[in-house]
């Protein structure tokens, strides 16, 4: 195990200090229910507990990501010397019981990969089960899923992303009977969290919305699952974007829109008759979804266009001369020319483009490109007050474009694991609504200039 937070001083008045906590459960407790009477029962998931006709809202177990019993022993061996008199029941066994715990953990029982798999798939079928016999016709089922992993393979040529720890999942929820009508971003975490890898962690949890698939849902071919995808999942991704949703989610949150119209059929044909599996039907969704982003560049300005392209391929690395030329003249548009712009490096047959420090001097606002990555610049060094002060006097599109460009230049560099770059993206776009609202304040306190004539 490794720890990937820094310890705090219970007896300090910070975060993580008694006197804090302390503090917040005071501010808990006037919201808490008083009038119901609750009820609480330990049950194995998999069992049938007898309860029908209710509301279910669960937050399970994320794959891989966490072993709880592994950890849970760290604390019990000494919890276990102190209470095992106190509480014989509790503290019979020398550790933790891990036996039924829904983690894919290869090491357990020797299960390996495959065997991790297929024992969290098989246990959270079993598990969504009797969720569906418990749960009401007419209210919607809500599960907290908040895993971010992408697996990138080659499927006929072509580079599909999926994730395991999802499939898994929505195979169990699909198999047992649910259809996915929507995934909602529900924002829970602090701004700005990283784990402990570097890496971006999700803004919010995941909430899939799940009701009971009809008994009569239809069959559909490959092409009419597409079809009905490509018919779909737009104006639901536009819907998410114009929600403001984090990027670091978007990817998260497409499942939704996407996988609903997968379950809602009882079975997806392929062309040769075999049933599509969920990996199959996400690997078509991501696809989906990178087309979605990449037809955006199509409303950009063909000097960044070809910004776009180039940083997708080199981020802000030295390339050829002649390799950048070629994809200038692509794009309809020069080396000499972006240069003159102040976008590009280009001396002794090396070309790059400059970092988001150097462009200073750069002030073409008409050039998305530039205005988006000086937004992310003001942002990274003076906040929410500094992208403001640029937008103050901004009145038509370019706003919303570069807000756009942000959202695509997030996916490439998440994709490539340039986790700086993603973070810098990221932290723009979530900070929209309050850069508009402060920039709309100042637009407002602006002074307004008379002109006096005599008579």
């Amino acid at each position: 195990m490794v720890w990937d937070y820094a310890e705090c001083n219970v007896f300090s008045s910070s975060t993580g200090s008694y006197h804090n906590l302390f503090e917040r459960l005071l501010k808990a407790f006037p919201s808490l229910p008083t009038s119901v009477e609750g009820e609480a029962r330990q049950f194995d998931a998999q069992s049938d507990n007898g309860l029908r006709g209710i509301v279910v809202s669960t937050d399970p177990p994320y794959y891989d990501n966490i072993g709880y019993a592994d950890l849970s022993d760290f604390f019990y061996v000494w919890l276990r010397r102190s209470l095992r008199r106190t509480y014989p029941k509790l503290f019979s066994t020398m550790l933790v019981p891990k036996a039924e715990e829904l983690v894919a953990t290869p090491y357990r029982d020797n299960r390996g990969i495959d065997g991790a798999r297929l024992f969290f798939e098989e246990g959270m079928f079993e598990a969504f089960k009797q969720v569906n016999a418990y749960a009401c016709e007419d209210i919607p089922v809500t599960i907290y899923y908040a895993f971010k992993q992408d697996e990138t393979e080659t499927v006929n040529e072509v580079e599909a992303t999926a994730s395991t720890g999802w499939e898994t999942m929505l195979s169990a929820i699909i198999r047992s009977g649910f259809t996915i009508t929507g995934t909602w971003p529900t924002r829970t975490e602090k701004p700005g969290r990283i784990i402990g890898n570097g890496q971006n962690a999700l803004a919010s949890s995941i909430v899939l919305v799940c009701r009971k698939r009809p008994a009569d849902a239809p069959m559909a071919t490959r092409r009419e699952f597409v079809n009905t995808l490509k018919r779909e999942l737009k104006p639901a991704l536009d819907k998410l974007q114009t929600s403001n949703i984090a990027p670091v989610d978007m990817a998260q949150s497409a499942i939704g829109p996407g996988i609903g119209v997968y379950s809602r059929f009882s079975k997806v044909l392929e062309a040769d008759g075999s049933e599509m599996t969920v990996r199959a039907a996400l690997q078509i969704i991501n696809q989906e979804l990178d087309l979605y982003f990449s037809d955006q560049d199509s409303d950009l300005d063909r000097d960044s266009r070809f910004c776009v392209d180039l940083y997708t391929q080199s981020a802000f690395n030295e390339i050829k001369f002649g390799e950048a030329d070629v994809l200038a003249r692509a794009k309809n548009t020069s080396i000499d020319g972006l240069a003159a712009k102040g976008a590009l490096f280009a001396s002794k047959g090396i070309v790059r483009l400059l970092g988001r420090d150097e462009l200073k001097n750069a002030n073409d606002w008409q050039f998305t490109w530039l205005f988006t990555q000086q937004l992310t610049h003001a942002m990274e060094t003076g906040g929410v007050e500094a992208c403001a002060q640029m937008l103050k006097d901004v009145f038509d599109s370019r706003a919303e474009n570069a807000k756009a460009l942000a959202y695509r230049l997030f996916t490439i560099a998440d994709k490539k694991g340039w986790n700086a770059e993603a973070f810098a993206y990221n932290s723009l776009v979530v900070a929209w609504p309050e850069i508009q609202s402060r920039a709309a304040q100042l637009q407002a306190e602006k002074p307004v200039q008379y002109t006096l004539f005599d008579d």
